[in-house]
């Protein structure tokens, strides 16, 4: 229902926003982003994005803003974990930065490799289950189960006797690998959950690919899908972050082609992120014409496990390269155009006056 209102809304005000002048609490001048550059080189190359982004005005932030931010990125691990904060920190609405991530897909090619955007992280599905600390690849039964980067395995079989989650018997068969200091010498752990076969034991050592399990219904899954979770230092239910954000985004149809993802944060006049704020993310054509549309929300609990120092609230992965239209209401409609390279992370941050 709530969806529903939001549509209704934001088709009566699509008829007259080309007039609309931005009222408060925000003022927004729908200023399109054209990038001056190409399209982004392979990531083993240092690559340069030229980014024109729209003008925002928020009293509250009193940001100064440059029409073109240059930014030199080295599409490997960054050096530290400031070095991305500050790339995406670029004064503008809207940045963008090459993002290679951390992990590889725990799914090969040829099988789906995307994330399920019906249960995404930090959601709950409508309100019928918990907040989601994971994502969910759906696949068919028996799809081979691959480590998302080298490690250790510090768990593997069933969880029935087992407390890993918020019960026993969540995962079901579930494996969990360490990776030391994977993240700027901290260590980072992966869970593969609900599988069908297990293929290593505790204490193996397995480098990222290898076939470790396949895709099952075992434990409190809905359907064949492996529940995928990253923890970040400790070992534990509480410490997950968002695994969209640790993957370099894909595209979601053609297979040989990279993929962008966005991520963002709608903050109050606090400055606290905004939970469940409903919004829509347009994909444009070339004259302009809307060619798909996604209805994110933020996440359900506003500070579940943000990404370390990014502080998003929402992520939408793994979507075309191209133009975008990104709309909300808060006291009128508000909009902002900007384009998403290949193999970029774009970055959207908005604060309500």
């Amino acid at each position: 229902m709530r969806k529903s209102r939001f549509v209704f809304f934001f088709l009566l005000f699509g008829l007259i926003v080309g007039g609309c002048r931005v009222r408060p609490p925000i003022s927004i001048e729908t200023t399109r982003a054209v990038p001056t550059h190409t399209s982004a080189p392979p990531l083993e190359n240092t690559s340069t994005f030229t980014v024109e982004s729209p003008r925002v005005e928020v009293p509250s932030l009193e940001p100064t803003f440059t029409p073109t931010v240059e930014f030199t990125v080295t599409p490997t691990i960054p050096v530290s974990n400031q070095s991305l904060i500050s790339m995406l920190d670029c004064g503008q609405v809207f940045c963008q930065v090459a993002w290679p991530g951390f992990l590889e897909r725990p799914i090969a090619t040829g099988f789906r490799r995307t994330t399920d955007p019906i249960y995404p992280y930090a959601n709950t599905k409508g309100g019928t289950l918990e907040a989601h600390h994971g994502v969910e690849l759906v696949n068919s039964y028996g799809t081979p189960v691959l480590a998302a980067a080298d490690g250790e395995v510090v768990f593997a079989g069933s969880d029935e006797l087992t407390l890993l989650g918020p019960y026993t018997h969540f995962y079901g068969n579930v494996i969990m690998l360490r990776h030391p200091g994977l993240f700027f010498g901290e260590d980072l752990f992966t869970v593969y959950a609900h599988l069908s076969v297990i293929e290593v034991a505790e204490g193996d050592l397995v480098f990222g690919g290898d076939k470790i399990g396949e895709v099952g219904a075992s434990g409190a899954a809905d359907g064949s899908h492996l529940h995928f979770e990253v923890r970040l230092g400790v070992n534990d239910y509480d410490y997950t972050h968002n695994p969209t954000l640790w993957f370099a985004p894909i595209h979601p149809e053609e297979p040989t082609e990279k993929g962008s993802t966005l991520a963002g944060v709608f903050k109050d006049r606090y400055d606290d992120p905004v939970p469940q704020f409903d919004f829509v993310l347009e994909g444009l054509n070339s004259e302009g014409e809307v060619i798909r549309r996604y209805y994110p929300k933020t996440y359900v609990i506003a500070k579940l496990n943000a990404y370390p120092d990014l502080d998003e609230n929402f992520v939408i992965p793994d979507i075309p390269p191209g133009d975008y239209r990104l709309a909300f209401i808060a006291g009128a409609v508000h909009e902002i155009y900007f384009t998403l390279e290949p193999g970029a992370l774009g970055w959207v941050s908005i604060q309500f006056n």
